[in-house]
């Protein structure tokens, strides 16, 4: 039996997944790896996986998403997730640790350490980096399409700069408390929330999490605060929340999370039912 279940998306990163896979094969001989249809089979097959030690994303935070969702949701508590990073935005990985490198990548399936990882959820569907809504959300549905042809960086700053300029501004309920005036808000456990930018949450106990939100800024002090995230400087205002809150808002609120769309407010934000027993 295998040690490993590799789940590979073939479409991340314009095909990389694809084309790293004869190597991958030759570093990882305990690995059983399965080309992926869609990102729909990724969250079946680790959610029907058994007999692995472990199931590995091989993609993009897409295939991420829907790997570990997948894991979460096996009957066999003890099986763990890892990583071989694929995709064009690798802020799950610097987040926890994980290499970017494929070899190294292997090196740390082998023998890194297990970490528990507490994961939110967003109306029940588990997301795995940051939840994000309106400016947000409009920036991920263009930096997705941006970044395969002007990389990482240059995609995201692109998409970021576009709403800026439109400066919508939105009206949210959080737990019944009014917040008007917001250009962007997100929910997040991790630092790193896309392309390169970074918020600076407190440390966070294994129970909470934060509410970052900017309100009430021009556009130009929109660009300083964009700024201050690519440096991972103090901006905007955050809030450590503990159990569920709700986000609401009169006006329909897009929403998205780990890069993908998901429909708009309102939501729930919880804790997972368990945590993700992680490679890293």
């Amino acid at each position: 039996m295998k040690r490993f279940l590799v789940l590979v998306n073939p479409l991340s990163h314009g095909g990389r997944s694809g084309r790293i896979l004869p190597r991958l094969r030759e570093l990882l001989p305990e690995g059983e790896f399965v080309v992926l249809k869609n990102i729909e089979e990724a969250s079946r097959l680790a959610r029907e996986a058994k007999g692995y030690e472990a199931v590995v994303a091989c993609g993009g935070d897409g295939t991420i998403n829907a790997v570990a969702g997948g894991v979460l949701e096996n009957s066999d508590t003890s099986l763990k997730f890892g990583v071989i990073y694929a995709g064009t935005s690798p802020d799950f990985c610097r987040a926890h640790g994980i290499p970017t490198n494929a070899e190294q990548a292997v090196a740390v399936l082998r023998n890194g350490a297990v970490r528990e990882i507490p994961v939110l959820a967003a109306n029940g569907m588990p997301f795995f980096c940051s939840m994000n809504l309106g400016m947000g959300a409009a920036v991920a549905e263009s930096a997705n399409r941006l970044r395969p042809k002007f990389g990482d960086f240059i995609g995201t700053l692109w998409a970021v700069l576009r709403e800026v300029v439109r400066g919508r501004r939105y009206d949210i309920m959080v737990n019944g408390e009014e917040i008007c005036n917001v250009a962007h808000a997100l929910v997040t456990r991790i630092s790193r929330i896309a392309g390169g930018l970074k918020i600076a949450p407190p440390p966070l106990a294994d129970d909470e999490y934060a509410l970052w939100f900017a309100k009430d800024v021009s556009r130009f002090g929109c660009l300083r605060i964009v700024w201050n995230l690519y440096r991972g400087k103090p901006c905007g205002e955050i809030r450590v929340l503990r159990g569920k809150t709700a986000i609401s808002s009169n006006l329909s609120v897009a929403l998205e999370y780990d890069g993908d769309p998901h429909g708009a407010l309102p939501v729930e934000i919880s804790f997972a039912s368990r945590s993700l027993a992680m490679i890293a």
